[in-house]
């Protein structure tokens, strides 16, 4: 899953958190699909930590822009 944020600045901080807990994580560049600005970070992690992801980026006050899924070669918002 990838969890789309502001700022690689974001993602950093989103990622060391997770990583405090124990769940893994990768920052990437957003793909262009995905993005209006043609640029941006997201952090890609194992779906099941959905919840956590989003309890840390809250507690970060990191806004994440939207989720997806990966599918088939393409992405599906969530």
């Amino acid at each position: 899953m990838l969890a789309t944020v502001p700022s690689q600045t974001s993602a950093s901080r989103l990622k060391k958190s997770l990583a405090a807990d124990g769940i893994k994580s990768n920052i990437t560049q957003t793909p262009s699909a995905l993005t209006k600005e043609g640029c941006g970070y997201s952090l890609r992690f194992d779906g099941a930590y959905r919840g956590e992801v989003e309890r840390a980026a809250r507690e970060l006050r990191i806004t994440v822009r939207a989720y997806f899924d990966e599918a088939d070669g393409g992405y599906i918002k969530r």
